[in-house]
């Protein structure tokens, strides 16, 4: 009885111990899963915010071309942290999965690894990457990454509208489709089927982009007839509709910035002239504003996309924002090439007037040294100031690395000028001047803040030269020419040199063109995404630019937006955004309108029902409603 008892106790222990370690094993799982859950969560919170600092970055950086917000970095194949664009992501056909990019160019991320200590595996749809770019990044953007649930059903088809990009946290070594996974050298380390698993004919370690089958399973997966682990896989999804919404609130603030900067410059308390959808087609970008009856305080918002228009939705060459005086010296016929006075006048891109210049500035003589190029097919002589600033003589010969060097750009010349600037005490700027105005449109009702403008012809500023006043600057400009330089500059002085009193001419009225319409990246225009053709701006009619009001809250001249808390009709002006637009027709039309149709149709066909109507109520909620309103100005 007693052998019986022992063994009876050993039983009982033996169960124990096994609940125990069950117990362990199970906690140790959940320890790992929460350790998953968090970085991945981090991973995916860096990437998206890559995306809404995606043209910030591509501008510090050096991306090939500025593009707009959404854009996620591709893959890292080569376990260097840093993303391998290899043809546009995709590589043989199917799209790369490779590791998280945590070292990519402004993501400010660290070596961020799994409770394995293994680093986490990536893979990002062909339309979000920033490699191609082809790729157009709106509201209407669609994901291309199929994912499949643990019983392998489709939750999000890549061929119709899939995920964004995925981020996998591997997990230790399993055997995947009865193959062990080995993650020992450099090679097998490279291999994503080492670390990302198999779940029938669906593979973790390879996809297909805009395919309806071929894509990624959740994890974890078990074989419930063996008890056995198939997938250990944890995956976060990074949906098309978190990257768009990134890039959305990135477009609306690059809006309210180029707006606030467009009030700012002008210094008036009014917002821009607007275009009335109900006039003007959809996509129409027209050259100039014209103050006719489709000019408004609700529509779109005329911009520049950083440059002009030259015709209608053609960007052309960016009009001149600054000017700065310079001097040009004369003797006899031969001019001196232009450079900078030693005091600087700016006309800024403002219309403000900036110098240097005041009563108590003398600057010391300065010297300068040119060099005379002869341009044989139009037998001239140009006399071109020597490289570097031209302040030494040994910047007139220079090699292609900028030392010193006979074969330098005045190989062929045998004269070079020393020419020295003594400087009177600066007048004030003011005294330089006869004439600061503002030139504008004869038809414009307040000169000062509505101008009419157009690719010819901005919004600009002028001033005159006082001569007299500015003859006085210079107290005198005498120069040294040696015919000889090529010999040594004065070494044959004084019977092969000459010097002489050289005169300048002033630069008569100048003109600068100041910023008439809120100047947007170019990235937010027609040329690339398309932004501009879903968002319109509204304001009280008291704040347009021949009125000199303001709303009051109450009295029904505010914006009013129902449904967004605290007070609704305070708003003196908003943005307001539309959302994806080739799902649903937001009002009348029983067909949905396709991408592929443009934006030419009536606002109902691309806002929200209570906001599509020409009037200054907008609701933040409407009923089936996913426009986004961003309020610039609240009293």
């Amino acid at each position: 009885m007693l052998l019986l008892f022992v063994l009876f106790l050993m039983g009982i222990g033996g169960v124990v111990t096994a609940g125990f370690t069950q117990g362990v094993k199970k906690s140790a799982e959940h320890e790992r899963f929460l350790h998953n859950e968090r970085v991945l969560k981090e991973a995916k919170q860096a990437l998206l915010m890559y995306a809404y600092r995606y043209p910030e970055i591509a501008l510090a950086f050096g991306a090939p071309t500025i593009r707009g917000p959404g854009r996620l970095p591709c893959p890292d194949t080569n376990d260097s942290g840093t993303p391998n664009p290899i043809a546009n992501c995709i590589f043989a056909g199917n799209a790369m999965v490779g590791r998280f990019p945590w070292n990519v160019d402004g993501m400010d991320f660290y070596d961020i690894r799994d409770a394995s200590n293994e680093r986490l595996w990536y893979a990002v749809s062909q339309n979000f990457n920033n490699f191609d770019p082809a790729d157009v990044i709106n509201s209407d953007t669609l994901g291309t990454i199929t994912i499949h649930d643990q019983t392998g059903s489709v939750i999000y088809d890549g061929s119709v509208a899939g995920v964004a990009a995925i981020i996998i946290a591997p997990g230790p070594e399993i055997d995947r489709g009865g193959v062990a996974q080995i993650r020992q050298t450099a090679a097998q380390q490279l291999d994503p089927a080492n670390y990302l698993d198999l779940f029938g004919a669906l593979d973790n370690s390879d996809f297909t982009n805009l395919n309806a089958v071929d894509g990624f399973v959740l994890g974890p997966v078990d074989d419930l007839a063996t008890g056995t682990i198939m997938v250990n896989d944890q995956v976060i999804l990074v949906t098309t509709e978190e990257v768009v919404a990134m890039a959305e609130k990135a477009t609306l603030q690059a809006y309210q910035t180029a707006i606030n900067n467009y009030r700012n410059d002008l210094g008036i308390n009014a917002y821009p002239w607007l275009f009335d959808y109900s006039v003007l087609a959809l996509d129409t970008y027209p050259t100039q504003v014209v103050f006719t009856d489709n000019l408004t305080n609700i529509g779109r918002i005329p911009s520049m996309f950083t440059q002009p228009f030259v015709a209608d939705n053609v960007v052309g060459d960016s009009l001149p924002s600054e000017l700065w005086i310079q001097l040009r010296f004369l003797n006899n016929t031969e001019w001196l090439n232009e450079f900078t006075a030693e005091a600087t006048v700016q006309f800024d891109g403002l219309g403000t007037l900036n110098s240097t210049l005041s009563a108590a500035y003398a600057p010391a003589p300065r010297t300068l040294y040119f060099w005379e190029e002869i341009i044989v097919a139009a037998g001239a002589e140009v006399w071109k100031l020597c490289p570097a600033g031209g302040d030494n003589i040994t910047d007139c010969n220079r090699d292609g690395v900028g030392g010193p060097d006979p074969g330098g750009p005045n190989l062929t010349a045998s004269k070079v000028r020393e020419v020295t600037i003594t400087y009177n005490v600066w007048p004030a700027v003011a005294q330089v001047f006869n004439n600061i105005s503002m030139i504008a449109a004869p038809d414009c009702a307040q000169p000062d803040n509505c101008i009419n403008a157009n690719s010819n012809r901005h919004a600009y500023k002028s001033a005159e030269y006082n001569q007299i006043i500015f003859d006085s600057l210079v107290a005198s400009i005498n120069y040294l020419q040696d015919d000889f330089y090529l010999a040594g500059f004065r070494d044959i002085c004084p019977t092969d040199c000459s010097n002489g009193t050289m005169t300048y001419a002033d630069g008569g009225t100048i003109r600068v063109g100041v910023r008439y319409y809120p100047e947007l990246p170019e990235w937010a225009g027609t040329a690339e995404n398309n932004w501009h053709n879903s968002i319109q701006m509204a304001y009280s009619s008291r704040y347009r630019p021949d009125t000199n009001l303001t709303c009051t809250i109450g009295a029904n001249n505010c914006v009013v937006i129902n449904n967004h808390g605290g007070i609704i009709n305070d708003n003196v002006a908003i943005l307001l955004l539309a959302g994806q637009h080739n799902l649903v027709d937001d009002d009348d039309n029983a067909v949905p309108i396709p991408a592929a149709a443009g934006f030419e149709d009536e606002l109902d066909d691309i806002f929200d029902t209570e906001n599509d109507d020409i009037d200054d109520t907008y609701d933040v909620r409407a009923a089936n409603g996913n426009d986004t309103i961003l309020a610039i100005e609240e009293l």
